[in-house]
């Protein structure tokens, strides 16, 4: 059955075409009463009769229209109460616009059903009859028999009469040819009496004999329907304006000082039929001018429109122009925008009303809720409080999910509240359980003053959902790993206080636990595991922790909610529960996972850092342990080494971040392993290492005093493989030029900090530190000075190893005079190696030196390791391979070798030997070229370099090719000749072969141009001999 409604208050919607005519015109309007007027729709139009006909009464199953019956008045809603009243033919005319509200009188209608068919026997199920609705042919409802058992004789429980249009609560007669009852017959055999019964609200019929057997026939049902007394409504709505009422005659009187609105008529106290006033908006500072000014007509009447005060709110003076020192003594007034707007919020005093600001816009609240309603009106409120036209007054409409429109919010009426303030609360209270359940709306407007309902803005609209207030229990997750918390909400009454706890848990078992310090918390509930008393807020709701252990049993774990048979008293830990009022919610603590991963790819020097990193979504702390070859049986603990403990007695575990991944990063360097294979494992909790059996252990991190087994925890492994570093080094040549630089470089394992360099030589000996590259590659930069001898050097690079310190250790300063090598410490023990002197008297030769710390290394008492390697220095030269001669527009490459390191730069310098200084009126033809370039490597042991020339354009003449090294003080020359054409040598009869020889560069120490400036001399006849023997 649809649910009636009967008590809501039903608004006629004009949906029919108007006709805009004479007052004698007649037009029909259908009603609907399943929807509201709002100001958009269609309306009625003054001065017009209508036919007013309602649409379907819902509930009722009434199809199709029904002429108002007569009598029906109309009142307005407002203070005019104007009314008009239906004639006998529905017939009415309303001469004022505005809200009408009617009552149609309660009535009773007689139906009638008809069911027929034949009955068969069936297998199984229920036997339907459907029947018509006699009143108008259509309606249909079902008679439904529903067997028990399949016996000759079946036996039916009910009669269900589907949805028809039928209420609730209706009699319904039964009868065959005018008999109270009926005998129906299914069979030869067996009958029962079927009797009247009352059709309950779920559509179903109980009688007093549930025992009926059905045969052939017609049967008609009868039954009848009080309908109530209904409120409809209408609007009034002229689309033609009426005669303008005189403004003077509607105006308030305003005292100097006070505030005024926009939309109001005023007149200034003691200024009425005053002509010629003005009221006028100055701006501030020291010369005030006007900002914007409202004239009064002749009576002295101020129209405050919106246009006229133009959003510039504030202080008017009644002048013109500013007044000056009399501004104090000037009348004045205020004037606002009528502003007005709504606040919804939880009651937290039921005595008072008063709330503390936490709203209920956009949420859910539960109808035994209260809720206080404030409407702001910050500067109308105080103004209109104590005057005589006031106090202003405000109406907070609601939308209820249906679309109605109402002023009530449960008990209350929020119709033309009193604003005696900036703020008022209007009223406060629940909904009520018969509340519709589902999204309210609510916004406030003004009633009075007239001016502020016709014109001002309405309030802000506020949305809040309503629910009913059972007691429910949710999850915000159905499963969690554990060592994570989860929280239940449990929703009920306002303000109510229920026992929440672990339904059927174990003592045994490790369970979640209550998180402490929590909102709501009175106390601990000790008849259940996991229990407390928690005290909803003013919506009824409560959200709850529990935590979980890395321990926490994995399984499906009830939270529980009961409300209290008896109220709650403070400190009570203990209670009678209320069982007809609870509810349950399932979540599942699962176990996490351990991942683990090393960096690089497996293998590592001794002294390498390796960064392990995973992920633990099983507990909130990581265990690292170790095995390997004759190490203790099930591992030991891998951040105590060199210390070898077992894995159970850990107390420093990896702790995990937030996110779930952790990360720790190994230094090898002084870990007391050797070389070799070894196995990481990472566990959850704390195991007696990779053992099948717990054992005792006095951790804080074991559980109930023990390191339990590894299957009793997750855990996954990693495998690392530990070698011995190397070092290597390389020098940029094996020979080096004086004033040249060397690099030496190379690679060492085992993440030193740094490494030390030493070059012995005769009378010579320098010490340098390198620094290592996190890659473990290293370079080091030497200068050799311009005075080092040629002679042969010595190089030794030492590598701390694992321990990080130089064993072999240089101590004394050059300043003293007096270096020496000494042994400061031993890995292994044992005697020493004797120091011996590097610098200063009693000092080894250079190569012996050498020879002795590397010996010192070698002793089998320290971890240092060494590499050595040798390089000669020689006087730095350049050499030029001579082009010889070259054609002049020709391209070739000027090249030669050194001994300059690979990188050095070099400039090459080809300048014509005729190249003299020329006036600046003249042209310049001078040729040549200058550029710089880098020494490469070469093909052999020497080093190479060379730059292009391009000719074009170039004179013939003899060119000089000048290279000096721009870091190492060296230059050598070679000259070539830039001919016209190079002439190419006959061959002879034999085949003996032409055999040209280039002279060698010279390289010089103090270098100089040959023939620079050789041809200055020549001049005339001889400069032009010398050019045309070189065309030939």
């Amino acid at each position: 059955m649809k649910n009636t409604k009967i008590m809501a208050v039903l608004v006629i919607l004009l949906a029919a075409a108007l006709f805009v005519g004479a007052a004698s015109a007649t037009e029909q309007a259908t009603v609907n009463t399943t929807e509201l007027v709002t100001p958009e729709e269609p309306s009625l139009l003054p001065g017009t009769e209508y036919q007013l006909v309602t649409d379907t009464y819902d509930n009722y199953a009434i199809i199709g229209e029904s002429i108002l019956p007569a009598d029906v008045k109309f009142t307005s809603l407002d203070s005019a109460k104007n009314s008009a009243t239906t004639d006998s033919d529905g017939m009415i005319t309303f001469t004022k616009n505005g809200y009408y509200k009617g009552q149609l009188p309660a009535t009773t209608v007689t139906y009638m059903i008809t069911l027929s068919g034949v009955v068969q026997k069936p297998t199984t199920g229920q036997v339907n009859f459907t029947g018509t609705n006699l009143f108008d042919g259509s309606a249909v409802a079902t008679l439904g028999l529903t067997y028990v058992n399949n016996n000759d004789n079946s036996t039916v429980t009910g009669i269900t009469i589907d949805d028809g249009g039928l209420p609730a609560g209706v009699t319904v007669n039964m009868s065959a040819s005018g008999a109270s009852n009926l005998i129906m017959n299914i069979s030869d055999t067996g009958a029962v009496t079927l009797y009247n019964g009352t059709l309950e609200e779920d559509g179903t019929i109980t009688y007093a004999d549930e025992n009926f057997n059905l045969g052939h026939g017609v049967y008609t049902f009868t039954y009848t329907v009080d309908m109530p007394a209904i409120d409809v409504a209408v609007r009034v709505d002229g689309t033609e304006p009426g005669p303008e009422p005189d403004p003077s005659a509607v105006y308030r009187t305003v005292a100097s000082g006070a505030d005024a609105f926009v939309f109001e008529h005023i007149v200034i106290d003691g200024t009425i039929n005053t002509a010629g006033l003005k009221l006028t908006k100055f701006s501030e500072g020291s010369n005030p001018t006007v900002v914007n000014q409202i004239s009064a007509d002749k009576t002295g009447v101020f129209y405050l429109t919106e246009s006229s005060v133009n959003g510039q709110y504030g202080t008017y003076y009644l002048a013109s122009t500013w007044p000056g020192d009399e501004a104090p003594a000037t009348k004045n007034v205020s004037i606002w925008y009528p502003e007005i707007s709504l606040q919804a919020e939880l009651t937290t005093n039921t005595a008072t009303g008063a709330s503390s600001g936490d709203s209920i816009d956009g949420k859910t609240v539960n109808k035994d809720t209260n809720v206080s309603f404030l409407i702001n009106a910050p500067k109308v409120g105080p103004a209109f409080a104590t005057i005589s036209e006031g106090p202003a007054k405000a109406t907070i409409w609601f939308t209820t999910p249906a679309s109605g429109k109402t002023s009530y919010y449960g008990a209350v009426d929020f119709e033309k509240k009193n604003l005696t303030a900036a703020q008022t609360m209007v009223g406060f209270g629940p909904a009520g359980n018969d509340a519709t359940a589902g999204t309210w709306t609510a916004q406030a407007e003004y009633t009075s003053p007239q001016a502020f309902k016709d014109y001002a803005k309405k309030s802000n609209t506020i949305s809040f959902t309503l629910q009913s207030s059972t007691l429910t229990i949710t999850a915000a997750k159905d499963s969690v790993v554990r060592s994570n918390p989860f929280t239940v909400t449990i929703s009920g009454k306002s303000q109510t206080v229920y026992a929440v706890y672990l339904d059927g848990a174990s003592t045994d078992d490790v369970n979640p636990y209550l998180q402490e310090g929590q909102n709501g918390f009175q106390s601990y509930y000790d008849d259940e595991i996991g229990g407390a008393f928690f005290k909803t807020d003013a919506s009824g709701k409560r959200t709850i922790q529990y935590n979980t252990a890395s321990n926490t049993e994995d399984k499906t774990y009830t939270i529980k909610v009961n409300g209290l048979a008896e109220p709650y008293t403070t400190g009570m830990t203990t209670a009678v529960l209320d069982t007809s009022d609870y509810d349950k919610v399932k979540v599942k603590v699962e176990k996490g996972a351990v991942t683990i991963t090393a960096s690089g790819d497996g293998s590592y020097y001794l002294g390498d850092e390796i960064k392990l990193t995973g992920t633990n979504t099983d507990s909130t702390n990581v265990f690292l342990f170790l095995t390997g070859q004759n190490l203790n049986t099930n591992g030991i603990i891998l951040k105590d080494l060199p210390d070898k403990i077992d894995a159970s007695k850990a107390a420093n575990p990896v702790a995990v971040k937030t996110d779930n991944t952790w990360e720790f990063k190994w230094d090898t360097s002084e870990i007391a392993l050797d070389t070799g294979a070894y196995t990481i494992y990472a566990t959850s909790r704390l195991t007696n290492g990779k053992s099948s059996d717990p054992t005792d252990s006095d951790s804080i991190y074991a559980t109930k005093g023990k390191a339990v087994k590894l299957s009793d925890s997750e855990y996954a492994t990693v495998s690392v493989n530990l070698k011995q570093p190397f070092l290597s080094a390389v020098p940029s040549g094996t020979v080096i030029a004086q004033g040249d630089k060397l690099y030496v470089r190379g690679t060492a394992e085992g993440k030193p900090a740094n490494l030390k360099l030493f070059i012995f030589g005769p009378n010579f000996f320098e010490p340098y530190t390198i620094t290592v590259e996190d890659d473990g590659t290293y370079e080091k930069k030497i200068d050799i000075g311009s005075s080092v001898s040629s002679n042969q050097y010595f190089v030794v690079v030492q590598h701390p190893m694992y321990n990080g310190v130089f064993d072999a250790e240089l101590k004394g300063s050059k300043d003293d005079n007096y270096m020496y090598f000494q042994i400061q410490n031993s890995t292994t023990g044992g005697s020493q190696q004797a120091s011996f002197v590097v610098w200063g008297a009693n000092k080894l030769q250079g190569s012996q030196a050498a020879d002795a710390l590397t010996k010192m290394i070698d002793d089998a008492n320290i971890d240092d390791i060494y590499t050595k390697l040798t390089f000669t220095v020689a006087a730095p030269w350049i050499r030029i391979n001579n082009p010889g001669d070259q054609a002049v527009g020709s391209k070739f490459t000027v090249k030669g070798t050194t001994n300059l390191a690979v990188g050095d730069q070099i400039l090459v310098e080809v300048v014509s030997s005729s190249f003299t200084a020329s006036d600046k009126t003249q042209t310049n033809t001078n040729s040549g070229v200058s550029q710089t370039t880098k020494v490469v490597a070469g093909d052999g042991a020497d080093n190479a370099w060379s730059v292009d020339v391009d000719t074009t354009n170039w004179k013939l003449d003899q060119y000089t090719i000048k290279v000096n090294g721009i870091e190492v003080d060296v230059t050598t020359t070679a000259d070539f000749n830039l001919v016209e054409k190079v002439v190419t040598p006959t061959p002879t009869a034999t085949s003996a072969q032409p055999t040209t020889t280039t002279a060698p560069a010279t390289t010089t120490a103090t270098p100089s141009t040959p023939g620079f400036g050789a041809f200055i001399a020549l001049a005339g006849l001889g400069a032009v001999a010398l050019l045309v023997l070189r065309r030939n």
